[in-house]
């Protein structure tokens, strides 16, 4: 009996190094796994924002109209290679600024630089825009929510958005708490409670392999009030970005 106790406490030790190892092996591979960056496919335009640490750099298309929109992409999107799409569905000036670390940006990515740099990248539209509008699309959803409540746009895009990206990693690892090691925890939850005055518009897809169905509904309940529209498109995570609904819903 001591003999099988014996082995079987060895079996726990184990298991709770494999395990051990496993959370640290996560948590300094986390960057590199949940910003896994873009190529450019074009020289850096004539966007310049400067921020205290050097200047972020971008394009702006259409920049003689009269209302602007602000786009935030997913975390492995370039925004260089969407463009031209951007450009066929909206007629605002779209200000792509790449995230740091993204499409030969300067910096390193993380989650309070991605929010203080969208703020700056909306204050310089406002100097030449009557109007500005933000975009968020997969992760970029849970910068535009903490952007909009401190900048309150004319109005919000939110396409495949999550309450919380801690919450949405969980979901994929199988219910394992992987939010423990999260350095970012992008609450959008949070940051949409406080959006009250914001006409927002969420674009879900019906086939998203990415993020569940009750992390875009979480999110939707803790709005002040109802979207504007709340779209489920015969979509999956990506093919959402070359779908109508969404080329449309941006002609709003």
């Amino acid at each position: 009996m001591k003999r099988a106790v014996r082995w079987f406490v060895l079996l726990l030790a184990f298991l709770g190094l494999t395990v051990s190892l496993a959370g640290v092996s996560l948590y300094v591979a986390q960057d590199q796994l949940l910003y896994p960056g873009a190529q450019a496919t074009m020289p850096f335009g004539d966007l310049r924002v400067e921020r205290p640490d050097g200047v972020m750099r971008g394009w702006v298309i259409h920049p003689e109209a009269e209302d602007a929109l602000i786009v935030f992409g997913g975390n492995a999107m370039s925004l260089s290679r969407y463009a031209p799409h951007l450009a066929a569905c909206s007629s605002r000036a779209i200000y792509l600024m790449p995230y740091r670390g993204y499409e030969g940006q300067m910096g390193k990515p993380h989650e309070r630089d991605f929010v203080a740099d969208g703020i700056a990248l909306v204050d310089e539209a406002r100097k030449k825009h009557a109007r500005v509008g933000i975009l968020g699309i997969s992760i970029g959803t849970g910068v535009a929510t903490q952007v909009a409540v401190a900048r309150k746009p004319d109005r919000l895009w939110l396409v495949t958005p999550y309450d919380k990206l801690t919450r949405v990693a969980n979901d994929t690892m199988g219910g394992l708490p992987v939010s423990l090691i999260m350095r970012d925890a992008f609450d959008s939850e949070a940051a949409a409670r406080q959006l009250s005055g914001v006409p927002t518009l969420i674009l879900q897809a019906n086939h998203d392999e990415e993020i569940p169905a009750a992390r875009t509904e979480q999110l939707v309940r803790a709005l002040p009030q109802a979207p504007t529209a709340w779209l489920h498109v015969d979509a999956g995570h990506n093919t959402m970005l070359s779908s109508e609904q969404m080329c449309a819903a941006l002609r709003e």
